[in-house]
């Protein structure tokens, strides 16, 4: 294949708004004629995309995919409520999100990442990045890939599962072990596990549990509240009496295990995964979850 211009390269894209790459490769396809790779980029709906991607994208879709042994989270950003509600647009999401559960360079992510899902090939000769342009050009908005999570139950027992709050600006995703593993399998610990995920969803945790909270964050937070005791005219010598019960309402705000439960507020979810163990003969643990929610 004979080498193309760069000069070339750049014309076609000051022309149509599409990527470096793209360009270069109508240009190998078109034999170097400008007019004829202007036309393949807007066959393949490539053409003015580039230009549609600086605007912003405050609306979107979160959906889930995979099974209890592999569990997805994404979250793909567009500009209006009208188009996170189309079915071209929520195709397209649905697609990435199977691939990210079938493509085993993701295997246990966590928080994957982005920039190397858009280099994944979704189609023969189509990577994600692609994709998405050909969605913009064909839907007419910017669309962007916020962020993923992929859960993986490698260890026996453990289960994964998901939840979205419809319609579809909220989603949640649980890991789970059972000790035996086919306690997993029993309706109360299945009941244990959604309702945690639609605690999850509404509680709007940030922690599993208090000791997973980072130090630095702890100390912050203690600063504040002795900082604000002192402010109040509270004497010196109870201070840090007083940021210690703050900090105990922190915790069961922004972690997982120690917040009310929704159904039961007198209840902690440490209380209710711990009394569902014992209602099962074994031990539940929550490993870990993740949250998204649009603009947050």
């Amino acid at each position: 294949m004979a080498k193309v211009d760069m000069n070339l390269v750049k014309q076609l894209r000051e022309m149509t708004g599409a990527g470096m790459l793209d360009c270069k490769k109508a240009l190998e396809e078109a034999g170097g004629d400008l007019e004829k790779a202007k036309e393949i980029l807007r066959k393949k709906g490539l053409a003015k995309a580039a230009k549609k991607a600086s605007r912003e994208t405050k609306e979107g879709l979160v959906v889930a995919a995979g099974d209890a042994k592999r569990g997805v989270l994404l979250e793909v950003n567009c500009e209006t409520d009208f188009v996170a509600r189309n079915e071209l647009f929520q195709d397209y999401v649905r697609k990435i999100a199977e691939l990210i559960a079938r493509e085993e360079k993701f295997k246990n992510a966590g928080l994957g990442d982005v920039e190397e899902l858009k280099r994944t090939e979704i189609e023969p000769g189509k990577d994600v990045d692609t994709f998405v342009k050909e969605a913009i050009a064909k839907i007419g908005e910017n669309i962007q890939i916020k962020r993923f999570a992929r859960f993986d139950a490698e260890e026996p027992g453990a289960t994964v599962a998901t939840y979205i709050h419809p319609p579809g600006r909220i989603g949640a995703i649980v890991e789970v072990v059972c000790e035996p593993p086919e306690l997993c399998e029993r309706p109360e610990v299945q009941e244990l596990i959604k309702d945690v995920l639609l605690q999850i969803a509404a509680m709007r945790p940030e922690y599993l549990s208090p000791e997973e909270v980072p130090a630095e964050v702890v100390q912050k937070e203690k600063e504040i509240y002795v900082e604000q005791a002192r402010r109040e005219g509270k004497p010196e010598h109870i201070l840090e009496r007083i940021a210690e019960g703050k900090l105990k309402k922190f915790f069961q705000e922004k972690t997982l295990l120690e917040q009310p439960f929704i159904k039961e507020e007198k209840k902690s979810i440490r209380k209710l995964v711990d009394e569902v163990s014992k209602k099962v003969g074994g031990k539940v643990t929550i490993r870990r979850f993740a949250r998204f929610e649009l603009g947050q």
